[in-house]
C-alpha cells in the first residue's frame, strides 16, 4: 500500500479503502432498493425498457410514457448514456443502470481527489475532499430514487476541471462532450460552468479561450436539442415539454425577458413559495441551508462557482413543481461536484498553512456529514421515503410482503408477452416490447399486481378495487394469488370464469 506523508510522518494511502467503503454503502442503498422493490417504473422502469430496445439495435418506443405523444423516449429527454451501456444488461440484468450509476459516483470522487491533489499539492487535503464528496447529501438522495442521467453527467464535471488544470485541452473537450450527451439540460448547465471557468481563468488566454469555445458548443447543442432534435423524435407538432416555469412566463423567451426586466422578482423566487400552498413553505430554505452548511459558505470567496450553479438553482427553484425545490431525489446532484471543487479551491488558495487548511477541510467534512445524516432522519421536502435511504435501519431491507417469494413469482411471467404491472414491479419486468404501469392495460396478456402501499398512480383503496374488479372479470384468469401478489392471464375467447385457477 502506498504511503502518504503528513508533517514528515508516513501513513497508509487510504483511497482504496475509501472507495470500497462508499461503493459498498452506495450499493446497500441503490441495489438493495431494487431487490426489495423500492425502485419504480419512473424512472428505472423507463430506462430498463429503453436499454432492452437499444440492446436489440432499435429505437425505444416506450410504452410507460403517457399518452400517444412519445413515439421515442428521446422525444422526452435527449439522454444518450443508455444507448452506450445498453448491452451490459446481458451481464447486470435489471441492475445495469444502477451499477453504472454507482461506478460513476466513484469515478467522480476519483476526479475530485486528482483535482484537489493537483491544485493543493496535498494528498492529505485530497483525501479529505474525497471523503467529504462521498458524504454529500445530494448523492444519497439520488441513490435513493432510481437511476438518472444527471448523476452520470455530474460525475464527469471534476474531470472537466482536472483536464483544464493539467492543460489537457483534448480531455477538457472530451469530458465536455460526454457531459452534453447526458441530457439537454446538462448542455445549458455546461454553458454556465464554462462561463465560471472563464471568470476564474480570465488572465489565462488558452484556458479562457477553451472555456468560451466549449460554452459555444454547449449553447448551440442546447438550442438544437429543444428546437429541433427532440421535436424531431416526437409526434408531429409537439415541441419541448419541459418548460414548467409559469411564474416567469409561458416559454423560454418570456422567462428570459422577465428575468432581465425584473431581476429582483427573479431573485425573490429563489426563496419564496410562489405556489401559495402553505404545505410547501420551508422547502427552498431547506435547500439553501444544506448547501451553505456543506461547504457552500466558502464559495462566497470565489463567486464564479455560484455562476456555475445559476441554471441548477433556476431549474429547481423557479419550477412549478415543488418536488424539485428541495433536497429530494436526483434534483440536487449537480451541487455535489461544484460544492467540493469550489470549497477546496478556496481552502487551497486562501490558506497556505497546512494545519489551517486541514482544520477547515475537517470542519467542512464534519458539517457535511452531519447535514447528510440529518437529511436521512428528517426533511421539510415532501415525498421523502426514509425506508429507501436509511441503510442503517432494518426497514430498509424489509417490506410488508415476502420479498423472496415475489421474486419467485416474477419468473411466472413469460419474458416476451405484453404485460401490465404495479409500479414497483415494472423495473424488474421491463425487458420486453410492451410494458405498462397498472392500471394501464391496453394489449397486455398478463397483469401482475403487488398489493403494496406504493402503487402510484392508484392509492391503496383504488388498488384493491381494481384488483377485485379483475377477479370478477371473465376476460382474465387468475394464475397466482399469494403474498399480496396477483397474476392474471388474458382468457382465451369463450373461456368460462369458472375455469380460473389460483394459488392461495
Amino acid at each position: 500500500m502506498k504511503k502518504l506523508s503528513l508533517h514528515g510522518k508516513e501513513f497508509p494511502d487510504l483511497r482504496l479503502p475509501v472507495y470500497l467503503f462508499f461503493g459498498l454503502l452506495y450499493s446497500l442503498i441503490s441495489l438493495v432498493n431494487h431487490y426489495t422493490f423500492k425502485t419504480t417504473a419512473w424512472d428505472l422502469g423507463i430506462n430498463n425498457n429503453a436499454i432492452f430496445d437499444y440492446s436489440h439495435f432499435r429505437w425505444n418506443d416506450n410504452t410507460l410514457l403517457p399518452g400517444e405523444q412519445f413515439k421515442n423516449i428521446l422525444s422526452d429527454h435527449l439522454s444518450i448514456y443508455p444507448l452506450l451501456i445498453a448491452h451490459f444488461r446481458y451481464i447486470f440484468g435489471t441492475y445495469t443502470m444502477l451499477v453504472f450509476q454507482i461506478a460513476a459516483l466513484l469515478f467522480g470522487g476519483m476526479g475530485i481527489y486528482r483535482l484537489v491533489e493537483f491544485n493543493a499539492k496535498s494528498k492529505e487535503l485530497a483525501l479529505l475532499s474525497l471523503i467529504t464528496f462521498f458524504s454529500v447529501w445530494g448523492i444519497y438522495s439520488a441513490l435513493s430514487f432510481d437511476y438518472h442521467d444527471n448523476v452520470i453527467a455530474s460525475m464527469l464535471v471534476p474531470w472537466l476541471f482536472y483536464s483544464l488544470a493539467r492543460n489537457n485541452y483534448r480531455g477538457f473537450f472530451l469530458f465536455g462532450i460526454l457531459i452534453l450527451l447526458g441530457k439537454e439540460n446538462m448542455a445549458l448547465w455546461l454553458v454556465f460552468i464554462c462561463t465560471g471557468i472563464f471568470i476564474l481563468n480570465v488572465q489565462d488566454r488558452k484556458k479562457r479561450t477553451a472555456a468560451l469555445g466549449l460554452a459555444a458548443v454547449a449553447a448551440i447543442y442546447f438550442v438544437a436539442c429543444i428546437k429541433f432534435i427532440i421535436p424531431a423524435f416526437s409526434n408531429a407538432g409537439r415541441g419541448y415539454l419541459h418548460f414548467n416555469f409559469t411564474a416567469l412566463g409561458g416559454n423560454f423567451k418570456e422567462a428570459f425577458f422577465r428575468i432581465i426586466e425584473d431581476p429582483v422578482y427573479a431573485f425573490r423566487l429563489l426563496y419564496i413559495n410562489h405556489t401559495g400552498q402553505l404545505d410547501y413553505e420551508g422547502i427552498k430554505a431547506e435547500l439553501h441551508k444544506f448547501f451553505f452548511l456543506s461547504g457552500g459558505i466558502l464559495l462566497i470567496f470565489r463567486p464564479a462557482y455560484f455562476v456555475m450553479l445559476i441554471p441548477i438553482y433556476a431549474q429547481k427553484l423557479f419550477n412549478d413543481d415543488f418536488a424539485k425545490w428541495g433536497i429530494n431525489s436526483h434534483y440536487s446532484i449537480e451541487f455535489a461536484p461544484i460544492l467540493m471543487i469550489g470549497a477546496y479551491d478556496v481552502i487551497s488558495r486562501k490558506h497556505k498553512d497546512t494545519q489551517v487548511r486541514l482544520s477547515i477541510a475537517g470542519a467542512v467534512l464534519i458539517s457535511t456529514a452531519f447535514m447528510t445524516y440529518r437529511s436521512f432522519e428528517h426533511r421539510v421536502s415532501k415525498w421523502y421515503y426514509p425506508d429507501k435511504l436509511t441503510f442503517y435501519k432494518n426497514s430498509h431491507y424489509t417490506a410488508e410482503f415476502d420479498i423472496a417469494e415475489v421474486h419467485r413469482a416474477l419468473k411466472l411471467i413469460p419474458p416476451d408477452v405484453p404485460l401490465s404491472a404495479s409500479e414497483v414491479l415494472v423495473p424488474h419486468l421491463a425487458f420486453r416490447d410492451s410494458i405498462y404501469q397498472f392500471p394501464v392495460v391496453k394489449n397486455a396478456e398478463f397483469i401482475m399486481i403487488l398489493r403494496h402501499s406504493q402503487s402510484y398512480p392508484l392509492n391503496a383503496e383504488e388498488l384493491i378495487r381494481e384488483s377485485e374488479r379483475l377477479l370478477h372479470d371473465k376476460s382474465w384468469l387468475l394464475l397466482y394469488n399469494k403474498n399480496n401478489t396477483l397474476i392474471f392471464r388474458k382468457a382465451p375467447s369463450g373461456h368460462s370464469k369458472s375455469n380460473n385457477s389460483s394459488a392461495d
